[in-house]
């Protein structure tokens, strides 16, 4: 889903955007805990520098429905399955 497809996507029903920090410095956008914004041509993730870079990028009203998630090794290790939720 690019930009464009998500702002008409919010618009209509907001969703929950996650903002998942890949490699410290590539963070890349999840939208519904499922699909990845992508670039305009929709093949590949949009990749940004910065949590600002993302924030510029996706505006106020998607920006302030933007939670980030920081994996670390010991996800990894425990499995998606086994996290605690609280």
């Amino acid at each position: 889903m690019n930009l464009k497809e998500l702002h008409r996507k919010f618009r209509d029903h907001p969703a929950p955007l996650e903002l998942v920090s890949t490699e410290g410095d590539i963070y890349l956008c999840r939208i519904s805990g499922g699909a990845w914004l992508t670039d305009q041509s929709g093949k590949k993730p949009m990749q940004f520098h910065s949590i600002f870079q993302a924030r510029e990028h996706l505006g106020k009203k998607l920006s302030a429905n933007m939670e980030l998630i920081m994996p670390i090794v010991y996800d990894e290790m425990i499995g998606e399955q086994d996290r605690l939720q609280y």
